[in-house]
């Protein structure tokens, strides 16, 4: 054998053998359940409510995937501040009250959850009141928004299902008789004191119509689900605690009804012609001259919407 090639033997002989390391083992990771609905709550000067309100949904089933989120509209009591007591929800703490709808926004933009759960600091939920709503939206591709039924400490039902309001009916909304024994009852309006809807319904929509100050904003909704044949649910077997808030000041009653006769005006004219809206303001401010009602006067021909320019305290 040539010297070279006896070499190159050798050489290929004594090479080191070489081992794999085996590979390090992945530890595994508890990630948090991921966010699923938001409970947003609009509050105002409501601590004693909303401290009642929070405690409820914290003892909710499937909490960890609950976002507790409380939108404050400048109260003036402990409210804004009682994310020290509950260290598990987000507090948003905006300036002025620049009304339900301007905050509902805010909210809506800032949720985590692809299911919102519209709520007013007067309700109380049950620990099954979300999971239970979350499971027919879930089953249910034609529902976008479903309610529990409302009740009182004597188990009355709150007021809170209507027929959609039309300038013949003004602003007397016609109450719907929910059947308590069905296990789902179609309803064209529902306010937002308990509200579940689908995110993305509210996106497309491009948010809650600004327009609308203090109230309304729950019609439009309804009915712009109404309008795109899809459907709004009372779900009669789940029910949530509802106890009405204290009576306002009649200062703070005047810059309601002119925002609600604002929003009614607003409404009227977006989906029965523009004229409609006209007449119904128009009749609105003669009555209030005609009843010597004239702070409601001048509040309505000022414009009447609550936009956090307003000076009256709520």
């Amino acid at each position: 054998m040539p010297i070279a090639s006896k070499r190159r033997v050798e050489a290929h002989k004594a090479a080191p053998i070489i081992t794999a390391e085996p590979a390090p083992r992945l530890e595994e990771i508890d990630l948090p359940p991921a966010i699923r609905v938001t409970a947003l709550i609009f509050s105002y000067d409501s601590a004693p409510a909303l401290r009642r309100c929070l405690s409820a949904l914290e003892g909710s089933n499937d909490r960890p995937s609950i976002e507790i989120l409380v939108v404050d509209c400048g109260s003036h009591d402990e409210s804004a501040q009682l994310d020290s007591e509950f260290s598990g929800i987000t507090m948003l703490r905006l300036p002025r009250y620049f009304g339900r709808t301007k905050a509902l926004n805010i909210g809506t933009r800032s949720a985590a959850g692809e299911y919102l759960f519209f709520m007013t600091p007067e309700v109380e939920v049950l620990p099954t009141t979300i999971p239970s709503l979350m499971a027919q939206l879930e089953t249910d591709p034609e529902t976008v928004a479903v309610c529990p039924l409302l009740l009182d400490t004597e188990t009355r039902l709150a007021p809170q299902f209507f027929r959609l309001p039309t300038p013949a009916t003004g602003l007397d909304l016609t109450p719907l008789t929910v059947d308590k024994t069905a296990q789902v009852f179609p309803v064209e309006y529902a306010t937002f004191h308990a509200f579940l809807v689908r995110k993305f319904f509210v996106k497309g929509l491009n948010y809650l119509d600004e327009r609308y100050g203090d109230s309304w904003a729950d019609a439009e909704l309804c009915f712009q689900i109404r309008r795109v044949s899809r459907k709004t649910l009372a779900l009669p077997q789940v029910a949530a605690l509802y106890t009405p808030g204290a009576a306002y000041a009649e200062s703070a009653r005047t810059v309601l009804a002119a925002d609600r006769i604002h929003g009614a005006a607003v409404f009227f004219g977006k989906h029965y012609g523009f004229m409609a809206g006209v007449l119904f303001r128009i009749k609105a401010i003669l009555k209030a001259l005609f009843t010597f009602r004239l702070p409601l006067f001048a509040a309505l021909l000022s414009g009447g919407k609550i936009d956090g320019s307003q000076s009256t305290i709520l």
